[in-house]
């Protein structure tokens, strides 16, 4: 089982979604890329991706659920470019 993940200079990871927005944070979580759906293969065969708690079971499941993420920038728009105020 092998999990994408880059490393900072302290040997933290970096997650994708929160190095995006700037911050580093530990990755906790073995995430599955594409949701298995109870497949017992895909469950333990991946593909894998690390992610911080907070990105798994926030974001993630989100856009999982609704299709887009509904955070917001500085400047008080998504920035998620799939959300519907962006197209």
């Amino acid at each position: 089982m092998e999990a994408d993940q880059s490393s900072t200079a302290d040997g933290r990871a970096a997650v994708p979604p929160c190095k995006a927005k700037g911050r580093i944070v530990p990755a906790t979580v073995c995430d599955h890329i594409e949701p298995h759906k109870g497949d017992e293969a895909r469950f333990w065969n991946g593909p894998f991706q690390s992610l911080c708690e907070t990105c798994h079971n926030g974001t993630k499941q989100q856009v999982e659920r609704i299709g887009y993420c509904t955070e917001v920038g500085l400047d008080g728009w998504p920035i998620d470019k799939t959300h519907p105020a962006n197209r």
